[in-house]
């Protein structure tokens, strides 16, 4: 048989309907970025030439003394360029990138770290295929969950009764052998639990297509209760900003996932309604997931990145606030108060909100688009 026959290749096109926030694991330190509350534009400098310039000028003292202090003033490092006469003209040669920070920044908040976006070695943005297809994986489980879950009510009460065993263990024998049943389907050894039974091998996304840094915003995160209140928190990220397109290419083995394209896509907008029914109807300004439309990345919240819900149905709130609440270090859980989830029938009981300009958003909000490749215009590159 042809490799071909069994190999299809699809171009995904991926939306963004909200800013995406792919973390890097890196910040920007307070002191380290330069605020122009003017041009509401936030200056990300190349470290090693802002470096390189401030040594080769005489100023390193002067600034390591800076970085040392511990009351930042209150432009940060803006400040400390203007005390000490460097012009816009010679820092605008350190610039690696710049942020449109409209809603994210203003004169009392221009002290907070920021999160930056993943990026490649060329300081290009991308979202790694792993992301997406977890977010698929997640999906695809949820989907099979909601449409068995009349069949898996042992394994609904599996959950509900787990004994908590430390917080980093906590469900995952029962996630493992949900996982299992949904997906070491692929039949490679006799054995079912072995890994290499799990058919989503057969599913490949590449990397995204590289984005210039201009698609980048800054967004500050803002904890929403169901009634509409919310707090702006003190957590600023770099997020690719609403209606950018993202390309990515997949691959799948038929050998391997018995699934297409279309199947994906139902999985998607499945685990989306059971999504709306359980969670985002429940806060006023929650989103009504249609076709194609899924979470992904940082910050999009608990209900986004895990299947209690179409395991459980609406009646998962208590079990949820547990979980949650078990999961969650001593200290945030004194804060979060998840065990008052119940009364407000909802868990957990803030969705993830930002404002850009002016309007409000879901960080992570996607629609996502399958066009086989065959269709697509091949790209020649000489």
């Amino acid at each position: 048989e042809a490799m071909s026959d069994y190999l299809k290749t699809y171009r995904i096109k991926l939306t963004t309907l909200g800013p995406l926030y792919i973390g890097s694991g890196r910040s920007v330190g307070k002191k380290e970025y330069i605020y122009d509350r003017i041009a509401k534009k936030v200056y990300i400098p190349d470290q090693q030439k802002m470096y390189g310039w401030l040594i080769q000028n005489g100023y390193q003292t002067r600034f390591m003394e800076f970085m040392l202090q511990e009351k930042v003033p209150k432009e940060g490092f803006t400040a400390w360029l203007r005390q000490n006469r460097i012009d816009a003209r010679v820092w605008k040669e350190w610039i690696a990138y710049t942020l449109d920070s409209s809603d994210a920044v203003d004169d009392d908040h221009a002290k907070i770290e920021i999160q930056t976006c993943m990026k490649d070695a060329y300081g290009m943005v991308y979202v790694p295929g792993s992301s997406l297809k977890g977010a698929i994986r997640t999906a695809l489980m949820g989907s099979a969950l909601y449409r068995n879950r009349g069949k898996l009510q042992l394994e609904a009460k599996k959950v509900i009764n787990a004994p908590f065993s430390g917080r980093t263990n906590y469900l995952s024998r029962e996630q493992r052998s949900l996982s299992e049943r949904v997906f070491h389907t692929a039949g490679r050894t006799e054995n079912r639990k072995d890994m290499v039974n799990d058919c989503m091998a057969g599913i490949r996304i590449s990397d995204s297509r590289p984005l210039d840094t201009d698609c980048l915003i800054l967004c500050r995160k803002k904890d929403e209760l169901p009634n509409g209140n919310g707090k702006s928190l003190n957590v600023l990220r770099e997020c690719i900003r609403p209606q950018t397109e993202i390309v990515f290419d997949l691959t799948i083995d038929s050998t391997l996932y018995k699934g297409d394209a279309e199947t994906i896509l139902r999985a998607i907008f499945q685990f989306g309604k059971c999504y709306t029914e359980c969670f985002g109807s429940k806060f006023r300004s929650g989103d009504v997931l249609g076709k194609g439309m899924l979470y992904l990345g940082g910050g999009c919240g608990y209900a986004s990145k895990t299947v209690t819900y179409p395991l459980l149905g609406e009646n998962g709130v208590k079990t949820i606030s547990r979980i949650i609440d078990a999961t969650l270090p001593y200290k945030i859980k004194e804060q979060h108060k998840h065990y008052k989830d119940v009364e407000l029938g909802v868990s957990p009981h803030t969705i993830k909100k930002t404002t850009w300009k002016g309007k409000k958003y879901s960080f992570g909000l996607c629609r996502l688009e399958i066009e086989s490749f065959s269709a697509a215009p091949h790209d020649i590159r000489l």
